[in-house]
């Protein structure tokens, strides 16, 4: 008797659908936005769930979920999930927390090393992907959310730990274009590598900038911007608002080795004014003639060095 490669046996004998990821406490999910459906039990990619949101809610501490692009349309690109999708913790007993959605990683599934020709994710009412989970991975997504209040918004309250969306939460070679980031409450190893950052097609922002960090009564730490490029939009080259905005307090940020387009009309490319904003801002390249510290960027108390503009290196 043969037994199909993607079938688990539970105990008794009785088959599920299934393969299981390398880590023996985690699985793989598969989300396929043309051909899924919700229905499915989402563990194999013949069985692909329809929605992200639904991979998410089935999902544990530690799962994969791989999201298929959807089907690209001559003359007008790929069609976009346009789902606002939340990735929440679980309920509280006692002090302790429940981590159901932690440490979950969100893969989009393309050859290129450009996610705009991958998955495509557009927001459908406020924002895209709203965090409160600690550890989320994402990569290989582009996120277009021209419209929406934020692009991605994560959540902390460090008060009562329902929400840790600020922990640990990564993104790797993702584009974000609109609303931009915005990272409320603190936290702690935020991290942004390989990543593009456009605002929306007018210029603007929603205000907000690309990322936009509010450390407020809880304080930030270990945040880290590193290796991405940041633009304005496509008919205003340059943005409204400022790209980088730090509200104190930060510790121990890392902003390195990032390129960033022409100066917005705010007149500051970054904003980490405050003493208690420490860190450093290190071999950035700015297209501008003249940086002034405190003014082009606000350093406050991050140290900078071998940082560039179209005039030679920052002093």
């Amino acid at each position: 008797m043969s037994i199909a490669p993607d079938m688990l046996f539970e105990l008794g004998g009785a088959p599920v659908s299934g393969r299981r990821f390398s880590s023996p406490w985690a699985l793989h999910y598969f989300v396929d936005g043309v051909s899924g459906n919700d229905s499915n039990a989402g563990k194999t990619s013949g069985r692909s769930f329809k929605t992200i949101q639904k991979a998410i809610n089935v999902a544990t501490r530690g799962d994969v979920i791989y999201i298929r692009p959807q089907t690209y349309k001559i003359g007008t690109g790929f069609n976009r999930y346009t789902e606002d999708v939340s990735v929440t913790l679980g309920g509280a007993g006692g002090n302790t927390v429940v981590a159901t959605n932690s440490d979950i990683s969100l893969i989009g599934i393309t050859n290129s090393i450009n996610p705009e020709y991958g998955v495509r994710w557009k927001h459908a009412t406020t924002q895209a992907l709203l965090v409160d989970a600690p550890a989320l991975h994402v990569e290989n997504i582009g996120f277009y959310a021209e419209d929406a209040t934020y692009a991605i918004y994560l959540r902390n309250n460090g008060a009562t730990y329902t929400r840790r969306g600020t922990d640990g939460t990564t993104f790797y070679n993702c584009v974000i274009k609109g609303s931009g980031v915005y990272v409320a409450s603190g936290g702690d190893g935020t991290i942004f590598e390989r990543c593009v950052f456009h605002t929306k097609y007018d210029g603007t922002s929603g205000g907000i900038g690309c990322i936009n960090y509010s450390c407020s009564a809880n304080p930030g730490v270990r945040m880290r911007i590193e290796r991405c490029k940041f633009y304005g939009g496509n008919v205003t080259e340059a943005p409204y608002s400022t790209y980088i905005t730090i509200a104190p307090p930060m510790t121990q940020a890392i902003i390195a080795h990032n390129i960033f387009g022409t100066i917005p009309t705010s007149g500051v490319y970054i904003n980490a004014a405050g003493a208690s904003n420490t860190g450093q801002i290190v071999d950035n390249f700015f297209a501008y003639s003249n940086i002034v510290l405190e003014t082009t960027i606000k350093i406050g108390g991050m140290i900078q060095a071998g940082n560039w503009d179209t005039a030679g290196i920052v002093i």
